[in-house]
C-alpha cells in the first residue's frame, strides 16, 4: 500500500468512475491524497463516493464518452476547477447489456457502440491532456483492459457482446504500447491493467450477472482461478495506484494482470 500522501497534489482522472472498479480506483487515489475528478454518465455519486473527502477533492463530472464534444468541454472544465491532470485512468468500457455470441447476429450498431465506448473516449481523453503532461515532463497513463482480449471458448456468461468487446480490449493493448513508445522521451508512463474475472461490488452489472448463474456455472467460471476466488476492485485498484505512483517511475508499456493466476 502507498504511503499517506503519497499522491498530494496530484490531480486524477478516472473514467468510468462512479460504480464498480472505476469506484475502487478512485477511493484508492484519493487515499493517496490526489484530488480526483469522476467522469460518468450517472447524474449524482453513489452513497460513499459523495462522502469521500471533503471539499472539492473528489468530483463527479458527467460526461457521455461516445460524444466528443462533451469530453473537451468536460476535460476544461476539470483542469479550470482543481490543476492541470497528471493522472488519467482510462477505466471506462463494457460489453453491453446484450449478450451476442454469434457475429452474424452482431449489428453494424452494437458492433461500434462498443468499439467506440472501450476505445474513442480512452482515446479522446488521451489526446486532451497528453499535450499537457509533455510540456510538464510529467504524467501517468493508465489503462484498463481485460484478461478476455485474447479470446474466449464457449460461453462467457458474464460477457455481453463478446466479439466487438474481446477486439476493443485486444486494441487497448496495442494503444497502450505505442503510445508509451511516443510519451516516453517526455517522461510520460503508460501502461494498463488487465483484470481477470472481478466482481468489484454487489451492485455492479458483472455481479448481478454472476449472482443471477446458476451454482454449477459459478463454480465453473472461478474453477480455473489458481487463488479460488474472483478478483474484487481493491485488488485491481492497487494495481492502478502502483501504475499512477512515483514508485512506477521506469515502468512503462507494461500489461500487469490482475487475475489471481488465471
Amino acid at each position: 500500500m502507498p504511503e499517506s500522501g503519497e499522491l498530494r497534489g496530484e490531480v486524477a482522472v478516472v473514467t468510468g468512475g462512479a460504480q464498480g472498479i472505476g469506484a475502487a480506483i478512485v477511493r484508492a487515489l484519493a487515499s493517496a491524497g490526489a484530488d480526483v475528478a469522476i467522469v460518468d454518465i450517472v447524474e449524482a455519486l453513489p452513497p460513499g463516493l459523495d462522502a469521500l473527502a471533503p471539499g472539492q477533492r473528489v468530483r463527479l463530472w458527467r460526461c457521455d464518452i461516445t460524444r466528443p464534444a462533451e469530453i473537451e468541454a468536460v476535460c476544461g472544465e476539470i483542469e479550470a476547477a482543481l490543476a492541470p491532470v497528471s493522472i488519467l485512468v482510462n477505466n471506462v468500457g463494457g460489453s453491453g447489456g446484450t449478450a451476442v455470441a454469434d457475429i452474424e447476429k452482431l449489428s453494424d450498431q452494437l458492433w461500434e457502440q462498443i468499439l467506440a465506448y472501450n476505445l474513442g473516449g480512452m482515446f479522446r481523453f488521451s489526446r486532451r491532456f497528453v499535450p499537457g503532461m509533455k510540456a510538464r515532463k510529467r504524467g501517468r497513463i493508465v489503462n484498463i483492459t481485460s484478461s478476455l482480449k485474447d479470446g474466449v471458448f464457449g460461453g462467457a456468461a458474464t460477457v455481453g457482446a463478446r466479439l466487438p468487446y474481446i477486439t476493443a480490449k485486444s486494441g487497448i493493448v496495442g494503444f497502450t504500447k505505442q503510445l508509451a513508445n511516443d510519451l516516453g522521451p517526455f517522461g510520460v508512463t503508460v501502461n494498463a491493467v488487465s483484470p481477470g474475472f472481478t466482481l468489484p461490488d454487489e451492485n455492479a452489472r458483472i455481479t448481478q450477472r454472476f449472482r443471477a448463474l446458476s451454482p454449477e456455472q459459478q463454480r465453473e467460471l472461478t474453477a480455473s482461478i489458481p487463488l479460488g476466488r474472483p478478483g474484487a476492485g481493491d485488488d485491481i485498484a492497487n494495481a492502478v495506484l502502483f501504475l499512477a505512483s512515483p514508485r512506477s517511475s521506469y515502468v512503462t508499456g507494461e500489461i500487469i494482470h490482475v487475475a489471481g493466476g488465471a
